[in-house]
């Protein structure tokens, strides 16, 4: 018997997971929420069989767990997760429903993964972060840790100097960006969770590749990889980006810091300047590409400890994702939701991805979806390598 997935927020990413989950046989009615009943309408009518569209307002706890109750399984897109994340979960909790988020924040995924108990207690199946970065990220870093014997150091990398079909415009992701590119950062460190600065300078040795300043930033796969590993000593998330372009991107942080400005004015102006960057700024650009180290995958996690008894480093990539962000965010949640109703998640409680499912079923059901640079069979998705 089909099941029933409520589906809250219709945006870019909400609409392509509304889209990918309602193509399986086992969803047999989609409810489409959103704040905008236009937009979820339109999201509706995108979607293969039964899709309803309703407007719904999250912060209305009480109409929230009753539109909730009607449905098996809740995807949330609804963002700010530092505002939305942690009361629409107690939402879910309290309805007794299984949830899954694309959650992109570090503070509320802490925040949510501390209420593990209180799930279990309810039976509540909640998946946080199960999109690209994070969701693809940590599955791959369960690939690398299941290749050492021991694991000291988890870093999950994101590359933006690489292109993707997406133009940088003003949007909540990028106020986002800003806001984990300043202030303090959740980090593991010794075996804990400390706040670390971002922006700093993280050297990594890419099997294969060779070595590579990358740049410290606030995520929620060092607070992840923590929670579901704890034996780990050192997690980190690092962005892969031009060295010619680290000095504007800590002149932001500076003046957030300083509050000389607000986040919302330091991502106009990135945007600005990136749309007014001209000749000499893409020389630059170039050159210092030349003089950085090798060229990284879009999404990576790298791992260094022990195997067979000597030291160790193994990295894990994919050697083709869906074509833009929105995809590479959706359908993952989408995908994650299937997979649940297959039966495929490991009990109840608040799990970040890697501990919910398999890397290898996962990544079996999301390589049709991988066409960019150009489709790969499932079993040479992954990219494994070691050193």
């Amino acid at each position: 018997m089909g099941k029933t997935v409520l589906l809250l927020g219709t945006g870019a990413m909400g609409s392509l997971a509304a889209q990918t989950v309602s193509a399986f046989d086992e969803v047999e009615a989609l409810i489409l929420a959103s704040l905008d009943a236009a937009e979820a309408e339109k999201a509706a009518v995108t979607c293969r069989g039964s899709a309803t569209a309703v407007a719904i307002d999250v912060t209305d706890q009480e109409r929230l767990v009753q539109l909730m109750r009607r449905a098996d399984v809740v995807l949330n897109c609804v963002g700010p997760f530092f505002r939305f994340g942690l009361p629409i979960l107690e939402a879910a909790i309290t309805a007794g429903v299984d949830y899954l988020d694309i959650c992109d924040d570090p503070e509320p995924t802490k925040k949510m993964l501390d209420l593990d108990a209180t799930a279990r207690q309810a039976g509540t199946t909640a998946i946080i972060g199960m999109g690209a970065s994070p969701g693809l990220n940590n599955l791959l870093g369960a690939m690398v840790r299941a290749n050492l014997d021991e694991t000291d150091l988890l870093v999950a990398g994101w590359n933006i100097e690489e292109k993707t079909g997406d133009a940088l415009v003003f949007s909540a992701a990028v106020i986002h960006w800003m806001e984990q590119c300043s202030g303090t950062i959740l980090e593991c460190r010794d075996g804990a969770l400390v706040d670390g600065r971002p922006l700093e300078d993280l050297v990594i040795d890419y099997p294969g590749r060779g070595k590579r300043t990358i740049y410290t930033v606030g995520h929620p796969e060092p607070v992840s990889f923590h929670y579901s590993w704890p034996e780990v000593r050192r997690t980190h998330c690092g962005m892969v980006m031009p060295s010619a372009w680290i000095g504007m991107f800590r002149s932001y942080r500076d003046a957030i810091d300083a509050g000389k400005m607000t986040l919302e004015e330091a991502g106009r102006d990135l945007v600005k300047n990136a749309a007014e960057a001209g000749f000499l700024s893409a020389l630059l650009t170039h050159l210092s590409r030349l003089v950085d180290g090798p060229r990284l995958p879009l999404f990576f996690v790298l791992g260094q400890g022990a195997r067979h008894g000597k030291p160790a480093t193994v990295a894990a990539s994919l050697r083709a994702t869906p074509p833009d962000m929105a995809s590479m965010t959706g359908i993952p949640l989408a995908l994650g939701a299937i997979m649940h109703l297959r039966g495929q998640t490991s009990g109840t409680g608040v799990m970040a991805p890697e501990r919910a499912f398999a890397p290898k079923d996962f990544f079996e059901l999301f390589a049709p979806y991988c066409t960019l640079p150009r489709p790969c069979p499932a079993d040479r998705l992954v990219e494994l390598v070691r050193a």
